[in-house]
């Protein structure tokens, strides 16, 4: 474009001293003609702004972290005017777009289209934009250029990926349970005879059954085996490319530990800050659907601080009857360490899932013993730890 605009510039100079020293039909057509060269093609542009067409169209409504969909968008040129010199440059902070980038030229021929189909992988979950981010247009003398946002952008909701594994960062989720002393204690040991008022949910079945009397365990081992996760929904930055990977990757430890839970037949609590306290359950992985989608659906927010979390967790009985507890965070403050203390001085041993960019970011839990640290990236896979 540089090397076009040298080249009108020096004849249009020429024709300028042609002018000058000669004149004549042809000397002035010629500045005339090369006068009017840059009007024309700012016109054309503007004509080109106008009239071309682009529509994209995403296979599904919801998709995944991850998991390619389909994805198709199509150029269209419904007027007797040749475009040529069009690119589409895509979003690619979040997501990406396979076998098709951003410096692929178009021309279309009048009253044509042309159509692209591929895959598009979001890296996040969350709500942003995807697709087609804005269009490029070239003058027919490479003169000038225009670039503009697309104006219908397409606006995906994005789950969180559900990983299966037995491991998170550098710990196995089975030793997180087998460090808990709640965790541990043996069921239906000792049972007595039912008395009305006992609470139903401890009566021993089987041995009601063997003995024909309605038996209630007398140790409440069974309510322990209860895995409790606390998801800190408290948004710190107003920048999606900083809380983004953060958030997706709470969510996604959190999913992929209660579903490791889930498939070994130990029942799940999550619990979030949305105005109030959230708790959601899932007690088999059959029904883990359900729990999957409505944690995906949790909102971050900055009003969602860590003194409204300690409150509300503080004042819930049904934590700290627990086998172990999980915080899922990416911010560490005096009101978090706090509320371990809280935890721990109930003796239930607690994971920290941590998510941060680097060791440098690591909590001091220096003052606790009941407690195990799991260092997290964002940007990394979920059984590896953060600066692995």
């Amino acid at each position: 474009m540089r090397r076009n605009r040298i080249i009108w510039l020096c004849l249009w100079v020429l024709s300028i001293v042609g002018i000058s020293f000669k004149g004549g039909a042809v000397t002035y057509g010629l500045f005339a003609l090369l006068t009017l060269v840059p009007a024309a093609s700012a016109l054309y542009l503007l004509a080109v702004y106008l009239l071309f067409h682009i529509y994209q169209d995403l296979g599904q409504r919801f998709v995944s972290v991850n998991e390619p969909a389909d994805y198709r968008f199509a150029l269209v040129n419904e007027y007797p005017l040749r475009f040529v010199g069009i690119k589409v440059r895509f979003f690619t902070e979040f997501s990406t777009i396979t076998e098709l980038d951003g410096e692929t030229e178009y021309e279309l021929a009048p009253h044509t289209r042309t159509e692209k189909e591929t895959k598009l992988i979001c890296k996040y979950r969350g709500e942003y934009n995807i697709g087609i981010k804005e269009i490029e247009i070239q003058d027919h003398f490479r003169l000038f250029k225009l670039r503009y946002k697309n104006k219908e952008c397409i606006h995906a909701v994005v789950k969180p990926q559900l990983i299966k594994t037995d491991r998170i960062g550098n710990i196995e989720l089975s030793d997180a349970v087998k460090q808990s002393e709640r965790g541990r204690s043996e069921l239906d040991i000792v049972s007595r005879e039912y008395v009305p008022g006992d609470d139903r949910r401890f009566i021993n079945w089987s041995q009601s059954v063997r003995t024909g009397t309605l038996m209630t365990r007398t140790l409440t081992g069974s309510d322990h085996q209860e895995a409790a996760f606390i998801i800190d929904t408290f948004r710190y930055s107003a920048d999606p490319a900083v809380f983004l990977p953060a958030e997706n990757k709470i969510l996604e430890t959190a999913l992929a530990a209660a579903y490791h839970f889930c498939r070994n037949g130990i029942r799940v609590a999550e619990y979030h800050i949305a105005g109030e306290l959230v708790r959601l359950t899932a007690d088999s992985a059959p029904r883990f659907e359900e729990f999957y989608e409505s944690v995906s659906e949790t909102m971050f927010d900055s009003r969602n601080d860590h003194r409204h979390l300690y409150d509300a967790v503080t004042r819930c009985p049904d934590i700290f009857e627990s086998a172990v507890v999980f915080i899922v965070l990416s911010v560490w403050d005096e009101i978090t360490d706090a509320l371990l203390k809280q935890l721990e001085a109930g003796g239930l041993y607690t994971v920290i899932c941590f998510v941060g960019d680097s060791e440098s970011d690591r909590p001091d839990l220096s003052d606790h013993k009941n407690c195990g640290l799991v260092m997290l990236s964002p940007y990394e896979e979920l059984t590896k730890g953060a600066g692995e």
